[in-house]
């Protein structure tokens, strides 16, 4: 996505700096600032693409990202997120900053970019605005802001994805041998490739064929003979033989980011057809 001029000398002008309005507060918590600015606005670049909704969630999920539409522009998003998150009692600024991180990053993955600067600014300055007067007086916004940018590169499940895995777990569980893919070149393959291969499959199905994030744990649930070190030489294989493609390794790290990946095979295979998944959707998968 190309960057905004506008946005970017807003952004160097910008210190980070709640606006005036930040300030004060009738509790009188918060030290006052000697430099105050108003905070950047997300770009409004006409190319900024919608957010495809990935995946169908159920009404009931706490916080799910808001869809960016023809009158929701990208700015009223981002602050939607800013203040379904704020904090609404004391000592719960830590949860509540690690919620928006999750929405952030669920943001970043439907819009296939990381976000700017300036738009994290503008969902930021919303929570904070929100938040004051349950927020530590001792903190200032900017350690506020530190801690969210940082926690978004934290981030290993974002929002929906924890749902996501869950459902293509249940959904895979309950197809038949003849319902799961048969991997081209490879008509012989065992049961386990076969079933990592159909989460897959219904992962990115869920996620409306976009790419879609799986930690080797959470499919190692989708066979009994599978551990995560088993799952990820199987990854491995099916990415050769044409199966998926792997997008981004995931981190070596302890509750870093899953690996993303992008489901290739034609879908031409024994699985279910798009009516015959409708039909068992309506009847609790």
């Amino acid at each position: 996505m190309s960057k905004n001029v506008g946005l970017d000398a807003k952004s160097r002008s910008s210190t980070g700096a709640p606006p005036a309005s930040y300030q004060s507060t009738s509790c009188g918590e918060l030290p006052e600032s000697p430099v105050l600015h108003e905070p950047p606005v997300a770009p409004s670049t006409p190319g900024w693409p919608g957010i495809p909704k990935c995946p169908e969630e159920p009404e009931s999920l706490e916080s799910p990202v808001p869809p960016v539409s023809e009158g929701n522009d990208d700015e009223k998003a981002l602050k939607m997120l800013g203040g379904r998150n704020a904090c609404q009692a004391r000592n719960t600024a830590r949860k509540r900053l690690w919620q928006l991180a999750r929405d952030l990053s669920a943001l970043e993955k439907k819009v296939h970019r990381e976000l700017e600067i300036a738009e994290i600014l503008v969902a930021c300055s919303e929570w904070y605005r929100l938040s004051q007067p349950f927020l530590d007086p001792a903190k200032t916004y900017e350690t506020y802001l530190a801690a969210l940018v940082a926690a978004l590169r934290k981030v290993r499940v974002p929002t929906g994805e924890g749902e996501t895995i869950e459902k293509a777990l249940k959904a895979v569980s309950k197809l038949s041998p003849s319902q799961l893919p048969m991997i081209t070149g490879f008509p012989s393959a065992p049961d386990s490739w076969r079933r990592v291969a159909a989460l897959h499959r219904e992962l990115s199905r869920l996620c409306r064929h976009n790419t879609y994030f799986m930690s080797c744990r959470d499919a190692a649930q989708v066979h009994p003979a599978l551990s995560y070190q088993a799952v990820s030489n199987i990854n491995h294989a099916l990415e050769r033989l044409g199966v998926i493609k792997v997008v981004r390794v995931g981190d070596q790290r302890p509750n870093g980011k899953a690996s993303e990946f992008r489901y290739v095979l034609a879908d031409a295979d024994r699985g279910l057809d798009d009516d015959e998944r409708k039909v068992e959707t309506h009847k609790g998968y």
